[in-house]
């Protein structure tokens, strides 16, 4: 086990005892981690030396200055979701389908401009012989303006996207990480 192995196997056991100041913690062994390999030490040896996983997870939940959160709060939380679910719940689904509504609208009005703009732009070769260059000059420039409006759209499909993506990450981090 290499240094990097024993502080992501120590945050996991940190969060799931729910230590709300791990950070610190994981701060603080890899500083003495570092500390123990320049005085000669490999990485495993100074894990070894430090006892593992197990015996700095113990050492750290014994230790005084740990906040670990009350489960009263949990059990009331819990039960505040659980009986406010018919409410919220359907008032959330709403919009989070606006939301892909929205996204689906613009990928339409992408399709929609990139096609048509393209259409007129091959167009714009038949109306030079069938009409005249003026037309086709107009034309060619309306097939620009339809490009240019699905490059826009595509941008807007792009970055609603992603918004809607991470304020999903977000949303279900922040339910995980409560343990609800």
């Amino acid at each position: 086990m290499d240094k990097t192995d024993f502080l992501v196997d120590l945050q996991k056991r940190l969060k799931k005892y729910g230590v709300r100041n791990a950070n610190d913690y994981i701060d603080y062994y890899s500083e003495y981690l570092d500390d123990l390999i320049e005085n000669g030490m490999n990485a495993g040896e100074a894990i070894s030396n430090i006892g593992g996983v197990e015996k700095v997870v113990l050492h750290i939940l014994s230790d005084e200055d740990v906040e670990i959160p009350e489960t009263k709060n949990r059990i009331k939380s819990t039960l505040f979701l659980t009986i406010a679910l018919p409410i919220w719940g359907p008032i959330l689904m709403a919009g989070y389908i606006i939301l892909l509504a929205a996204i689906f609208a613009f990928f339409i009005c992408t399709i929609a401009f990139i096609v048509s703009g393209l259409w007129i732009f091959l167009g714009s070769f038949v109306v030079i012989f069938k009409i005249g260059w003026t037309y086709a000059l107009l034309q060619f420039g309306m097939s620009l303006i339809l490009l240019g409006l699905g490059i826009i759209c595509e941008q807007g499909l792009l970055g609603s996207s992603n918004g809607l993506f991470r304020s999903s990450k977000y949303l279900f981090k922040t339910f995980n990480k409560r343990g609800v």
